[in-house]
Protein backbone atom coordinates (compact mmCIF):
# COMPACT_ATOMS: atom_id res chain seq x y z
CA UNK A 1 0.00 0.00 0.00
CA UNK A 2 1.33 3.54 -0.76
CA UNK A 3 2.19 6.09 1.39
CA UNK A 4 -0.20 8.06 0.16
CA UNK A 5 -2.92 5.90 0.19
CA UNK A 6 -2.27 5.52 4.49
CA UNK A 7 -2.04 9.04 4.84
CA UNK A 8 -5.75 9.34 3.12
CA UNK A 9 -7.05 6.63 5.11
CA UNK A 10 -5.35 7.93 8.30
CA UNK A 11 -7.25 11.92 7.19
CA UNK A 12 -10.45 10.19 7.06
CA UNK A 13 -10.03 8.72 10.54
CA UNK A 14 -9.07 11.89 11.88
CA UNK A 15 -12.18 13.32 10.07
CA UNK A 16 -14.73 10.64 11.04
CA UNK A 17 -13.23 10.74 14.41
CA UNK A 18 -14.18 14.98 14.63
CA UNK A 19 -17.36 14.60 12.59
CA UNK A 20 -18.52 11.78 15.20
CA UNK A 21 -17.32 14.00 18.49
CA UNK A 22 -19.54 16.38 16.95
CA UNK A 23 -22.53 14.68 16.50
CA UNK A 24 -21.76 12.82 20.65
CA UNK A 25 -21.76 16.78 21.55
CA UNK A 26 -25.87 16.40 20.60
CA UNK A 27 -26.49 13.51 22.57
CA UNK A 28 -27.39 14.78 26.35
CA UNK A 29 -26.16 12.84 29.24
CA UNK A 30 -29.22 13.94 31.07
CA UNK A 31 -31.85 12.83 28.80
CA UNK A 32 -29.98 9.80 27.10
CA UNK A 33 -27.81 9.18 30.27
CA UNK A 34 -27.02 5.75 29.16
CA UNK A 35 -26.50 5.63 25.42
CA UNK A 36 -24.31 8.94 26.22
CA UNK A 37 -22.16 7.00 28.88
CA UNK A 38 -21.88 3.63 26.18
CA UNK A 39 -20.95 6.03 23.47
CA UNK A 40 -18.16 7.35 25.54
CA UNK A 41 -16.88 3.83 26.57
CA UNK A 42 -16.65 2.49 22.50
CA UNK A 43 -14.69 6.09 21.72
CA UNK A 44 -12.47 5.56 24.61
CA UNK A 45 -11.91 1.88 23.29
CA UNK A 46 -11.18 3.26 20.17
CA UNK A 47 -8.75 5.64 21.56
CA UNK A 48 -6.83 3.25 24.04
CA UNK A 49 -6.77 1.11 21.17
CA UNK A 50 -5.30 3.67 18.85
CA UNK A 51 -2.51 3.99 22.20
CA UNK A 52 -1.44 1.03 22.63
CA UNK A 53 -0.51 0.29 18.90
CA UNK A 54 1.29 3.71 18.82
CA UNK A 55 3.30 1.86 21.82
CA UNK A 56 3.92 -1.25 19.74
CA UNK A 57 4.79 0.58 16.42
CA UNK A 58 7.35 2.51 18.46
CA UNK A 59 8.30 -0.62 20.62
CA UNK A 60 7.60 1.38 23.81
CA UNK A 61 5.62 0.95 26.60
CA UNK A 62 2.09 1.92 26.50
CA UNK A 63 1.12 1.82 30.25
CA UNK A 64 -2.22 -0.18 29.23
CA UNK A 65 -3.63 -3.74 30.36
CA UNK A 66 -7.08 -3.57 29.01
CA UNK A 67 -8.15 -2.17 25.66
CA UNK A 68 -10.51 0.21 27.91
CA UNK A 69 -9.87 2.28 31.08
CA UNK A 70 -11.89 1.90 33.92
CA UNK A 71 -12.86 5.18 34.78
CA UNK A 72 -15.09 7.19 31.74
CA UNK A 73 -13.46 10.42 30.00
CA UNK A 74 -16.04 13.36 29.66
CA UNK A 75 -16.03 14.06 25.64
CA UNK A 76 -14.44 17.30 26.28
CA UNK A 77 -11.51 14.81 27.18
CA UNK A 78 -12.00 12.44 24.68
CA UNK A 79 -12.04 15.46 22.11
CA UNK A 80 -8.56 16.97 23.17
CA UNK A 81 -6.37 13.18 23.82
CA UNK A 82 -8.26 11.54 20.25
CA UNK A 83 -7.02 14.62 18.36
CA UNK A 84 -3.40 15.04 19.57
CA UNK A 85 -3.40 11.11 18.85
CA UNK A 86 -4.84 11.52 15.37
CA UNK A 87 -2.33 14.41 14.47
CA UNK A 88 0.43 12.17 15.66
CA UNK A 89 -0.83 9.42 13.27
CA UNK A 90 -0.80 11.54 10.49
CA UNK A 91 2.64 12.72 11.08
CA UNK A 92 3.75 9.21 11.91
CA UNK A 93 2.21 7.82 8.48
CA UNK A 94 3.80 10.75 6.11
CA UNK A 95 7.19 9.98 7.65
CA UNK A 96 7.19 6.36 7.02
CA UNK A 97 9.43 4.77 4.54
CA UNK A 98 8.12 1.75 2.33
CA UNK A 99 10.76 -0.09 4.15
CA UNK A 100 9.76 0.50 7.39
CA UNK A 101 5.94 0.00 7.11
CA UNK A 102 6.60 -3.71 5.71
CA UNK A 103 8.51 -4.19 8.64
CA UNK A 104 7.66 -7.23 10.87
CA UNK A 105 7.36 -5.90 14.65
CA UNK A 106 6.79 -8.32 17.72
CA UNK A 107 4.87 -7.28 20.50
CA UNK A 108 2.61 -7.94 23.52
CA UNK A 109 -1.32 -7.55 23.66
CA UNK A 110 -2.58 -6.46 26.92
CA UNK A 111 -3.94 -10.05 27.80
CA UNK A 112 -0.42 -11.23 27.58
CA UNK A 113 -0.22 -13.16 24.36
CA UNK A 114 2.48 -12.24 21.97
CA UNK A 115 1.85 -11.07 18.15
CA UNK A 116 3.45 -9.87 15.15
CA UNK A 117 2.33 -7.56 12.65
CA UNK A 118 4.19 -5.39 9.73
CA UNK A 119 3.78 -1.56 10.48
CA UNK A 120 1.19 -1.49 7.51
CA UNK A 121 -1.22 -4.05 9.02
CA UNK A 122 -1.12 -2.54 12.43
CA UNK A 123 -2.19 0.73 10.64
CA UNK A 124 -4.87 -0.78 8.85
CA UNK A 125 -6.00 -2.26 11.93
CA UNK A 126 -6.57 1.03 13.53
CA UNK A 127 -8.55 2.12 10.34
CA UNK A 128 -10.97 -0.82 10.20
CA UNK A 129 -10.99 -1.25 14.22
CA UNK A 130 -12.18 2.75 14.10
CA UNK A 131 -14.60 2.14 11.57
CA UNK A 132 -16.26 -0.90 13.13
CA UNK A 133 -16.72 1.15 16.57
CA UNK A 134 -17.59 4.22 15.48
CA UNK A 135 -20.26 2.18 13.43
CA UNK A 136 -21.67 1.01 16.72
CA UNK A 137 -21.81 4.41 18.00
CA UNK A 138 -23.87 5.70 15.39
CA UNK A 139 -26.14 3.59 15.95
CA UNK A 140 -26.43 4.26 19.11
CA UNK A 141 -27.50 7.63 18.12
CA UNK A 142 -29.70 6.18 15.46
CA UNK A 143 -31.87 4.52 18.69
CA UNK A 144 -31.17 8.32 20.38
CA UNK A 145 -33.24 10.18 17.31
CA UNK A 146 -30.28 11.40 15.60
CA UNK A 147 -28.70 10.68 12.58
CA UNK A 148 -25.15 10.07 12.70
CA UNK A 149 -22.32 11.57 10.28
CA UNK A 150 -21.51 9.58 6.60
CA UNK A 151 -18.73 7.77 8.04
CA UNK A 152 -17.51 6.32 4.50
CA UNK A 153 -14.26 7.25 2.68
CA UNK A 154 -15.72 8.29 -0.52
CA UNK A 155 -17.51 10.97 1.41
CA UNK A 156 -14.26 12.33 3.18
CA UNK A 157 -12.76 12.01 -0.63
CA UNK A 158 -15.35 13.97 -2.11
CA UNK A 159 -15.64 16.71 0.76
CA UNK A 160 -12.15 17.13 1.09
CA UNK A 161 -11.06 17.17 -2.42
CA UNK A 162 -14.64 18.46 -4.66
CA UNK A 163 -12.63 17.68 -7.80
CA UNK A 164 -13.05 14.14 -7.28
CA UNK A 165 -16.59 13.94 -8.26
CA UNK A 166 -15.72 16.28 -11.82
CA UNK A 167 -15.41 13.51 -14.69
Amino acid sequence: MSNSTLHSLFRDKAWADGELLDSLATLGPLQYGEAHHSALRIFNHIHVVDAIFKGNLLGEPHGFSATNTPETPTLTTLRTVIGTLDAWYLDYVASLSPQDAEARLSFNFVDGDKGQMSREEMLLHLVTHGGYHRGAIGRILVQCGITPPRDTLTTFLHRSEPGRRGG
